[in-house]
């Protein structure tokens, strides 16, 4: 494919997105039709604060993350991504290309990334606002606005999380707008939506879009695939059980998994036509990811919480396999790697680098020049591994895996991560271990940060000095109120639901009141799950004292309890209604 068919297909992606896009607006005018325009003002006026208050607190980069930052940088140039392939082999899909598309939009459209990062808090706010609408039946101007406000200057979109020109700081609010139009879903095949079908078949786009996108900003986009088959399954029951229109209805729900697939479809023939392989990414999927889950699984008495691939289960691997043991100079490249300090008898791999470690290993080993090549030799390294588990060669480790592309704990292992579950919970509740926060923009790479700063439409060089004190003041402000908002709404939520659950067979609840008990009650047992992973995931920092890096991966917890703590408070407070009538 030469570069002047690649642009063609970026044009009619565009114009796709233009279309898209008025779709889009013609439904936030629908959640418009208010007869006081008081409601629309308000609203610009405090997404027109938001976008000031981004551009004074401002944003920075890490430079010198060759594999993190500057990645999606490099990312987002598509067309030396993909056709001059300005990246070494290893690097070209090391992680999901979501956010990169997301700094290219930024490029295209001329908009400053800050205010693209504002724009996604805004969409976010709208969702849960509709979302509320509907699932108390009621239109509540003040409720509204004071939901809409809250979303839109959520504290961790001034913390270090998203102010940092990474995938991260988009994610939150991608998160709170997909599980929002999820649930709309849901809820909308329990209460008749008020809406057309045309504006209906336009929702179920934009979501399975929005969902695509959101799914491949992160390679842990799993769990929202789960949510969303979870959250479709449930609405084909209640479809069948209703046995009114099954194909249209059915049709209908069936759109954002159908576009999610044909995504998935498009993404990895894109990358098989570029570079050879029908992958998302070449880290955690195919051959190496098959070869970090078969070394999860090989017995080792050395194996820890924070240590997935001991070297006593690599050195089993390397005589297990016989094109590992007759590569010695691979062997010699992972024992040696830089990633742990040139020895790793006595710095073992720690969580989930495997991966990287191959990766680098593989190309500076010699053994793969391309990334073919590299599924090839892991393919065939994968077999032999798995017939020496089969032929009792290798013993398979009796430790509980969360999922098997994680490592293996034991019982006393798995219960000691309360305590990192306890600090997310404490972290995304409180606010006490956040604070407004960002970096001072280094000036090290001066000619890099230009380019970066042409990029984004911004002058990221201006952020290299401290903010005023008023604004870093009224932000301090702004989280304390969060603490106690966010407190009050957690506790209150919990009494409304336990009381809920109690009164749920005195027939004392409408439909909506149900979905309330339902949502509240998923959220809180999603938020557990997903706090499970994190603190799984992030042993090996906490072992080292960095909480940040807990706080770091489990932003997806805030639109979680938000939803957790909305519901329960409605549920608390139509429950003392209830009771003040009887």
């Amino acid at each position: 494919m030469n570069e002047y068919t690649f642009r063609k297909i970026l044009s009619r992606i565009s114009v796709s997105l233009n279309f898209l896009l008025k779709k889009i607006s013609g439904a936030i005018r629908y959640l418009f039709t208010e007869e006081q325009p008081l409601w629309i003002y308000l609203t610009c006026a405090l997404f027109v604060f938001r976008l000031w208050l981004g551009r004074v607190w401002g944003c920075f980069i890490v430079t010198s993350g060759y594999h993190d930052d500057m990645l999606m940088i490099n990312y987002a140039n598509l067309i030396g991504h993909f056709i001059t392939e300005n990246l070494p082999q290893q690097d070209l899909l090391v992680k999901d290309i979501g956010f990169a598309l997301i700094l290219r939009f930024v490029q295209f459209t001329g908009v400053a990334y800050i205010d693209m990062i504002g724009l996604l808090w805004f969409i976010a706010a709208i969702s849960v606002v509709a979302l509320v609408r509907v699932l108390t039946a009621e239109k509540n101007l003040l409720r509204d606005l004071v939901i809409f406000t809250l979303i839109l200057f959520t504290p961790v979109g001034f913390t270090a999380i998203g102010t940092r020109i990474y995938r991260n700081a988009a994610m939150t609010p991608l998160y709170f707008t997909v599980l929002s139009m999820m649930t709309l879903m849901f809820v909308w095949h329990f209460i008749k939506p008020k809406i057309t079908q045309r504006l209906l078949i336009a929702f179920n786009i934009a979501f399975g879009l929005i969902f695509t996108l959101t799914c491949y900003i992160k390679e842990d986009g799993l769990w929202l695939v789960c949510c969303l088959i979870t959250v479709t399954i449930i609405c084909l029951v209640k479809i069948i059980f209703d046995r009114t229109e099954i194909f249209r209805r059915v049709s209908l729900l069936l759109i954002p998994l159908m576009i999610f697939a044909g995504g998935t479809v498009a993404y990895k023939t894109v990358n098989k036509i570029f570079f050879g392989v029908y992958l998302v990414n070449n880290r955690t999927e195919g051959e190496l990811g098959n070869f970090q889950k078969l070394i999860y699984k090989i017995k080792s008495d050395e194996r820890r919480a924070n240590i997935w691939a001991p070297t006593d289960a690599l050195a089993q691997a390397f005589n297990a396999s016989e094109t590992l043991r007759q590569n010695s100079a691979l062997k010699d490249a992972i024992w040696h790697t830089g990633w742990f300090s040139g020895d790793i008898e006595k710095n073992p791999i720690q969580g989930d680098f495997l991966g990287w470690v191959m990766l680098s290993e593989l190309y500076n080993s010699g053994t793969c020049k391309n990334l073919v090549e590299q599924e090839e030799f892991l393919g065939k390294v994968n077999r032999e591994l798995q017939a020496a588990f089969d032929a009792g060669i290798l013993q398979k480790d009796n430790r509980f895996q969360l999922i098997s592309s994680m490592g293996g704990m034991t019982n006393e292992e798995i219960f000691s991560l309360g305590e990192l579950m306890l600090t997310e919970y404490y972290a995304h509740i409180t606010l006490n271990l956040q604070k407004p926060e960002r970096e001072v923009q280094s000036l090290e790479h001066k000619r890099r940060l230009k380019r970066i700063s042409n990029a984004m439409n911004m002058n990221l060089a201006k952020y290299a000095t401290e903010v005023p004190q008023t604004i870093e003041g009224f932000l301090k402000i702004l989280f304390g109120m969060y603490s106690v908002i966010q407190t009050i709404f957690f506790f209150a939520a919990l009494i409304g639901v336990v009381l809920s659950l109690c009164a749920i067979n005195r027939k004392i609840f409408s439909t909506n009141e149900y979905l309330m008990i339902a949502i509240a009650v998923g959220n809180l047992l999603l938020s557990i799950v997903y706090a499970l992973a994190i603190a799984w995931f992030s042993e090996f920092l906490y072992v080292r004292g960095e909480w940040g890096g807990l706080i770091f991966y489990s932003s997806a917890l805030v639109p979680m309890l938000f939803a957790f703590g909305i519901c329960g408070t409605c549920l608390l407070y139509r429950i003392k209604g209830v009771r003040d009538k009887g």
